[in-house]
């Protein structure tokens, strides 16, 4: 009996040890897995939803550490943010990039409203190896100076070495 377990135990160990890694490209690949609208205790939406990005990446260098603050992901630079998000308005013919502003009183003039953002590093060490999952984002999605827009939201992901993904798009998003 003793015999039969050693050799149950080494049959599934060179199974479990004979898996092939995934192998993804080292360039990061997202889809658009969904939006979750988020409603208040009166069921009325909050304008708060979660967006769904499913990934890929085939040497796990996705996501930013706090430190991260240098070039080139200083706030100045071109790659602060690693999850860019564009805001698409129906002009009544097409989906169109357009920028949101919202009014700020301090400054008594209008400021630009960016979705993106930065999302932390997926693996704690340097490690390089191919990883895939899933990022829930949750933002506040309104447009306050224009509640009635028909629009949806086009997203990409940039990793440590600066590859950027695929764009996806969400559904048309009307409030």
């Amino acid at each position: 009996m003793k015999k039969i377990l050693i050799l149950l135990f080494a049959v599934l160990f060179a199974l479990a040890t004979c898996q092939k890694k995934p192998e993804y490209p080292i360039e990061p690949k997202i889809t658009y897995e969904g939006l979750a609208y988020l409603m208040d205790a009166d069921s009325t939406l909050t304008g708060e939803v979660i967006l769904n990005i499913g990934y890929t990446d085939g040497n796990g260098d996705l996501g930013l550490d706090d430190a991260d603050t240098l070039y080139p992901f200083g706030p100045n630079d071109p790659h602060y943010y690693n999850l860019l998000i564009d805001y698409l308005k129906w002009d009544g013919a097409q989906f169109v990039e357009t920028p949101l502003l919202s009014w700020n009183q301090q400054t008594q003039s209008y400021d630009t409203i960016s979705f993106n953002a930065r999302f932390k590093r997926l693996l704690f060490n340097d490690e390089e190896k191919p990883i895939s999952g899933n990022i829930d984002y949750k933002m506040m999605l309104f447009n306050p100076l224009s509640p009635t827009d028909i629009f949806k939201l086009r997203i990409r992901i940039i990793d440590r070495a600066l590859n950027e993904s695929n764009s996806i798009e969400t559904e048309v998003i009307q409030f």
